[in-house]
C-alpha cells in the first residue's frame, strides 16, 4: 500500500487540532539515514492501513516532493477518552534493516474444545526480522488440548525469517478443569471442616 503525505509547515497543538479537523493525522518519519520531518496523512487512508495490515503496518509513503520511503508504523498516540488516533510515528526502513517488535497472539479452535477452561496468558510474542517477514499475527491450535495442558512460545510455529525473543517457555494457553468443579470440592471441605469442629 501506498500514502500520499505531506510535510507539515507548522507543529504545535493549535496546528494538530486544525488538522485533525481536516480529516488529517499529524506524524513524524525518522529513520538511520532520515532525518525527523513532520507530516501529514489522510486519517481515513491510514485507517484503512491499519485494518488490512495490523499495528505493524509496512507501507510505502509518498511525499510531496515525488520522494518515496518503505515505513513501519512503531508508536500510535491515543486520545486518553476516546477512541481517536493523536498521532503516528513512522520509522524509515532500509533494505535488510532488522526490526524489534510485538506481534498478537491469536487461540484457534477454541470451539472444539469439549471441555474445561481455556486461558490465554500472553497475547504478544517479542520478534526480531525484516521488513520481508514481519507477520501480521501468530496463530497457535487449541482444538487438541486436554484439561492440565499448557502449550507454550515454543508450540508457535514462525517462519524462517523470524527470530523469536520471547522465553521459549513461557506459557500461552492452559486448559483447566472447570472451577464449578473445584467450587464443589471447597464446599465439601468447607462442610467437613464444619462437622469436625462440632
Amino acid at each position: 500500500m501506498k500514502l500520499q503525505v505531506e510535510k507539515r509547515d507548522k507543529v504545535g497543538s493549535s496546528a494538530a487540532k486544525r488538522a485533525r479537523s481536516d480529516k488529517k493525522l499529524t506524524a513524524v518519519i525518522y529513520g538511520k539515514d532520515v532525518e525527523a520531518t513532520p507530516v501529514l496523512l489522510d486519517a481515513k487512508e491510514f485507517d484503512e492501513v491499519l485494518k488490512q495490515l495490523g499495528k505493524n503496518a509496512i507501507f510505502e509513503v509518498s511525499m510531496s516532493d515525488g520522494k518515496t520511503m518503505q515505513v513501519i508504523v512503531k508508536d500510535i498516540q491515543q486520545a486518553a477518552l476516546k477512541n481517536q488516533i493523536q498521532n503516528v510515528a513512522l520509522q524509515a526502513l532500509t533494505k535488510g534493516q532488522k526490526l524489534t517488535m510485538t506481534v498478537a497472539i491469536h487461540l484457534v479452535g477454541s470451539e472444539d474444545l469439549k471441555e474445561g477452561v481455556l486461558t490465554q496468558t500472553l497475547n504478544e510474542l517479542e520478534i526480531e526480522t525484516d521488513a520481508a517477514h514481519v507477520p501480521t499475527e501468530f496463530q497457535i491450535a487449541v482444538n487438541e488440548m486436554n484439561i492440565g495442558d499448557t502449550l507454550t512460545v515454543a508450540d508457535i510455529k514462525v517462519d524462517a525469517g523470524i527470530s523469536v525473543l520471547t522465553d521459549p517457555e513461557e506459557a500461552v494457553a492452559i486448559l483447566a478443569a472447570p472451577a464449578t468443579e473445584t467450587a464443589d470440592e471447597d464446599e465439601a471441605s468447607a462442610e467437613a471442616t464444619e462437622k469436625v469442629a462440632e
